[in-house]
């Protein structure tokens, strides 16, 4: 009998406390768990849309300047962000190189696999043409990343990445000092996966800046602008 008594004074405080302190260590683990900064390798993926194939005059020198960082946020490593269910916040930002460099790279590789011979050097260029000097070859490539982002929403058991990259892109024939051509192009993606990791926040975005540049090379009025050029 007295056992029974003290087990029914026990019992209402252990059934509130438990909820309670498992919901504490839950939180705590999260919290504690969670990394502060995330980091992503922006690289060219192969695309749904091969490269185009490199015009006439294709071994002459093309010259990607270093694209300007035009988001709002202006020159911000900042390029995304991980949240949870529980409102865990992460930011995301480039591995190895700032988000400018990070594009220009990429037009560079999408260059070289289309054919054409780039340069090593990778130049400031403000789009002005009165800034165009001859020693950067026949075409100079640059342009204003207008938007760079990459979300996913880390819940359980389903984890949605979505990805945005617009760009403007300028060509300039260097031997006129004149622009050639512009054009803005945008892609996004979006996936659903059971798994999350860096690698595939990295993929994500790289895949949206890889599919736009391609974009940008498309179209049989822009081959014959460089086609000219390269003459």
């Amino acid at each position: 009998m007295f056992k029974s008594r003290i087990r029914q004074r026990i019992n209402p405080s252990i059934k509130c406390a438990v909820p309670a302190m498992v919901s504490l260590f839950l939180l705590f683990f999260v919290t504690g768990c969670a990394p502060t900064l995330y980091s992503v390798d922006l690289k060219y993926m192969t695309s749904d849309t091969a490269p185009p194939a490199a015009v006439g005059g294709h071994k002459s020198i093309m010259t990607v300047a270093a694209f300007n960082d035009a988001r709002p946020g202006g020159k911000d490593l900042l390029i995304g962000r991980v949240t949870t269910a529980l409102g865990g916040q992460t930011s995301v930002i480039p591995k190895n190189m700032d988000p400018s460099a990070a594009v220009s790279t990429i037009v560079k590789d999408v260059l070289v696999k289309s054919g054409y011979q780039v340069s090593v050097t990778m130049p400031a260029w403000n789009l002005q043409e009165s800034d165009i000097r001859k020693e950067w070859g026949n075409l100079l490539i640059g342009g204003n990343i207008v938007e760079l982002e990459v979300v996913c929403q880390n819940d359980i058991p389903i984890k949605t990445y979505d990805s945005r990259f617009r760009v403007t892109m300028v060509i300039a024939d260097v031997q006129t000092g004149k622009i050639i051509h512009q054009v803005s192009t945008a892609s996004s993606n979006s996936l659903e996966h059971v798994y999350f990791s860096e690698e595939m926040l990295g993929q994500q975005i790289s895949s949206a800046i890889t599919e736009a540049v391609v974009k940008a090379f498309e179209g049989d009025a822009l081959k014959e602008k460089i086609q000219n050029a390269l003459k």
